[in-house]
């Protein structure tokens, strides 16, 4: 316990509210370690404040550790024993006890032979000599796998040769050790290895009692074949493989594997046996065991699984659980989601604010008490439901309570911190939604020249009776707007009073945001009649991506209009509404607006110049029947595309799209061909083309949705 290390994240507590349980539990130890100083610590605000201290903490370990390891490794050296040598066994032995089967002793025979020039022998048959090399080993060798190179060639000149069961299984266990890469061949391997009745035997026995390496990428190949936990006779029953899995020197990433598959791939039938295998894990193995029932659980019912992550006090829960589990709400009874406002997940605890919100079920007690929970998207969603009982914030606890502070590097007086005000900004958008027409035009007109908070509302609420003044601001990107408000501005402070001149500076951005939000609603009226305006702004005004401007074009737009959808902006502008705060892409939202444009050209699409993230994308929204209908040489450009994620995603939607002859023959073309090959296409079309189909469908369906 001499690298043991204690940080504690700096939660904001306005003046004059009491924490909540969980944050004054933590507080309480805070400050016990202070008191009896005899634990140190270091307090952290955020993400990057987090990596910032872990990586210090790391890099002070690793330099000390790093002398001690190096005088191990010159001492093991040292220790090492050579083999012993024994005479060879002259006798004649049966195949059984032979230790090459026939057909690696055949080549190696016929091998021996050759010439020992360059031309005796090619890269193939170098790459198979090596693979029989790692066929055999004893105890006190080295864990040995046959190089992704070697594995390539191996399957590209030998992959319908007849191999020896050892070279078969050599070959399998080299595609689990390079799962993490996806750049080994492996399903041809897995296919060709069946005993007995079970295709699967060997992953089953690495995934149990292989090396560490061997068994974490067993188990989540495992877990995408949708096997259950693999058993065997003796000890190795299902408790035994559990206990395994759960002992404390078990690898700490073997037994986040077994944990993320058993979240995934458990069934009721299994949660008894994972609760007697678990009972002597420490508290934090513990946790994360409960958790995975927790998924397991989540399968059933939502109901039980939440009321056992809170009664459990789970730590952490995948985000793909929780939105199984929150995925239908009607579902959920009220007194289990209230019973989740104090659960340790950031994203359980938001997901049921969000839903008492909605069937008013939240008190004017709990809200308050959420006022210092950690998450600022559930102050945000306290703050509402004060604000509509008629209980609002006064100013400054508003600040308090919706403002991010953020530390930056500085000491003392020039150590000013940052403020994100998403959460505040968000807050008083939703005041603004409440107001009518009329009083939205009043503040409009009483305010300077910055209303593009004011005037987004209104156009977004009253879209059809503002409609001809969001045309005319739109068609001059709200310049006459906008000097218009400078004047009033000179008039009421003068010409060269500093507000003027400040607000003459922020001129551009303010009326690229009300560019932005004014096209979004315009766009929301859905009119034909608007499409060369929506076009002229798009193309002069720099205007940010919206769902509203990206169906509109979706609509009514052509092939030309592609290339606007890829000019707009990032981020969505019309962030309105209760926690609409974030300011994530909108890739999912674009590639549709292509895709609808582009339909008829899926070859030209496809050869578009685009960014990864829209391109992965694109992909995921194309029909199965678009893959049907591409010639082979389209399939075949894809998979040389130069970006791994996009390459992986299209092979395992022709996996999941074509038929297992088609998918044979275009591996076959790609394998053989001349130009360069992606070792990741061959792995993923080698899964097409070596399981069966239904089983290959399943497994490209289950990988897709862990990437996207």
């Amino acid at each position: 316990m001499k690298d043991m290390a204690i940080y504690f994240k700096e939660v904001d507590v306005p003046s004059g509210m009491e924490p909540g349980k969980e944050i004054k539990k933590v507080l309480d130890f805070r400050q016990k370690c202070i008191d009896e100083k005899i634990v140190f610590f270091k307090p952290f605000t955020g993400i990057s404040d987090f990596r910032d201290v872990i990586r210090e903490k790391l890099e002070e370990i690793g330099w000390r550790e790093t002398d001690l390891l190096t005088t191990q490794v010159q001492q093991n050296k040292k220790s090492k024993k050579e083999p012993n040598d024994s005479n060879p066994i002259t006798d004649p032995l049966s195949q059984d006890e032979r230790l090459f089967e026939k057909d690696a002793e055949d080549f190696l025979s016929e091998l021996i032979q050759r010439s020992r020039t360059w031309e005796g022998t090619s890269s193939q048959e170098v790459a198979r000599l090596r693979l029989i090399g790692n066929t055999i080993s004893r105890s006190g060798n080295d864990d040995s796998y046959l190089g992704n190179h070697d594995a390539n060639l191996v399957f590209q000149h030998m992959r319908d040769a007849k191999l020896s069961d050892q070279e078969t299984r050599a070959l399998l266990d080299c595609g689990v050790v390079g799962f993490e890469h996806q750049n080994v061949p492996l399903w041809r391997w897995v296919a060709h290895s069946e005993l007995g009745n079970n295709p699967f035997y060997r992953l089953r026995i690495l995934a149990t009692v292989g090396t560490d390496v061997e068994k974490r990428n067993a188990l989540h190949i495992l877990g995408l074949l949708d096997q259950g936990i693999p058993t065997h006779d003796g000890y190795f029953n299902k408790l035994g493989v559990l206990t395994t899995w759960f002992e404390e020197n078990t690898d700490s990433r073997v037994f986040d594997a077994a944990i993320l598959f058993l979240s995934s791939n458990g069934q009721q039938d299994d949660i008894s046996s994972i609760e007697d295998a678990s009972s002597n894990c420490p508290p934090h193995r513990k946790n994360k065991v409960e958790g995975a029932i927790v998924g397991i659980l989540s399968k059933f019912s939502a109901n039980e699984a939440l009321k056992r992550l809170c009664d459990r006090d789970v730590d952490k829960v995948d985000d793909q659980i929780v939105e199984h589990l929150f995925e239908s709400p009607r579902s959920l009874a009220s007194e289990t989601l209230k019973g989740c406002l104090g659960a340790k997940p950031d994203t359980v605890r938001l997901r049921s604010a969000q839903i008492l919100f909605s069937r008013n079920e939240l008190t004017p007690e709990t809200a308050t008490e959420l006022l210092t929970d950690s998450s600022h998207e559930i102050r945000l969603a306290a703050t509402e439901v004060l604000a509509d009982l008629g209980q609002p914030l006064e100013e400054g606890t508003l600040k308090s309570v919706l403002t991010v502070r953020k530390n930056s590097i500085g000491f003392g007086l020039f150590n000013q911190g940052e403020t994100d005000t998403r959460f505040l900004d968000a807050y008083r958008v939703n005041r603004l939604l409440k107001l009518t027409k009329n009083e939205l035009c009043e503040k409009i007109e009483g305010a300077g020249p910055f209303v593009d908070r004011e005037l987004s509302v209104l156009y977004r609420r009253f879209g059809s009776t503002t409609q001809d003044e969001m045309r005319a601001n739109l068609s001059d990107g709200f310049k006459e707007h906008f000097e218009r408000k400078i004047e009033e501005a000179k008039s009421a402070y003068g010409a060269s009073n500093k507000v003027v001149s400040d607000s003459e500076k922020l001129g551009p951005y303010h009326r690229k945001v009300l560019c932005s939000a004014t096209l979004s609603a315009l766009c929301d009226l859905k009119k034909l009649d608007d499409l060369e305006l929506v076009r002229m702004t798009v193309d002069q005004y720099e205007v940010d991506a919206s769902e509203n401007v990206l169906k509109y074009l979706s609509r009514f737009g052509n092939w030309q209009d592609i290339e606007r959808v890829l000019n707009l902006g990032d981020y969505p502008s019309d962030r309105t509404g209760l926690l609409s705060i974030s300011r994530t892409k909108l890739p999912r939202q674009k590639a549709d607006a292509i895709y609808a444009l582009g339909k008829m050209r899926i070859a030209d699409m496809l050869d578009l110049d685009l960014d990864d993230q829209i391109r992965k994308n694109l992909l995921t929204v194309l029909p199965q029947k678009v893959f049907k209908e591409l010639s082979d040489d389209i399939l075949l450009r894809e998979l040389e595309r130069s970006h791994d994620e996009c390459r992986i995603v299209f092979a395992l939607r022709c996996v999941q799209s074509l038929s297992k002859s088609r998918i044979k023959t275009l591996l076959e073309k790609y394998v053989d061909s001349d130009e360069h090959r992606f070792y990741n296409s061959v792995h993923w079309l080698d899964l097409g083309a070596a399981l069966p189909s239904a089983t290959a469908k399943s497994v490209a369906e289950r990988e897709l949705s862990r990437r996207l």
